[in-house]
């Protein structure tokens, strides 16, 4: 990496991991500033709608319906459920993913945390809208 000041190369210092990233210290070879980065890896992940249509997946859309589902739930638990559905994502190594799929993995995760969340969250994914249907999803729950 060049450093931002002089635009000369630099050396690593120190790493450290930190959540899903590597914190990086370093050191300009020719100013000898120091500096901070923070590596991620970054994905091309694209998720498949039920119509068809293809857009990039968002992992921000997940926390969104989790914090719905999960009505008074504190962010961090909402954030360290997210991370692991994330995680899930990444693991299938694939580009492209359906909304069934995220959908699946959404319902696995809050089946352990919540089953009233679960249930919030499988009523909308699952379109139930029948009580009949509702009362199966509740047995599938318990079972």
């Amino acid at each position: 990496m060049f450093c931002p000041y002089c635009s000369k190369e630099t050396k690593v210092l120190e790493s450290r991991l930190k959540d899903s990233s590597v914190r990086r210290r370093r050191e300009c070879l020719s100013c000898s500033v120091r500096f901070t980065t923070h590596e991620k890896p970054v994905f091309q992940l694209s998720v498949i709608k039920k119509d068809q249509r293809e857009e990039p997946f968002q992992i921000q859309k997940i926390q969104d319906s989790l914090q719905k589902a999960c009505s008074k739930t504190e962010a961090e638990i909402i954030h360290q459920i997210t991370q692991r559905i994330e995680r899930k994502v990444i693991q299938k190594k694939t580009n492209q993913l359906t909304t069934n799929q995220i959908g699946k993995l959404v319902l696995q995760e809050l089946k352990k945390f919540d089953k009233i969340a679960y249930l919030r969250y499988a009523t909308v994914h699952k379109d139930i809208d029948d009580p009949k249907l509702l009362e199966k999803e509740l047995k599938r729950i318990k079972g």
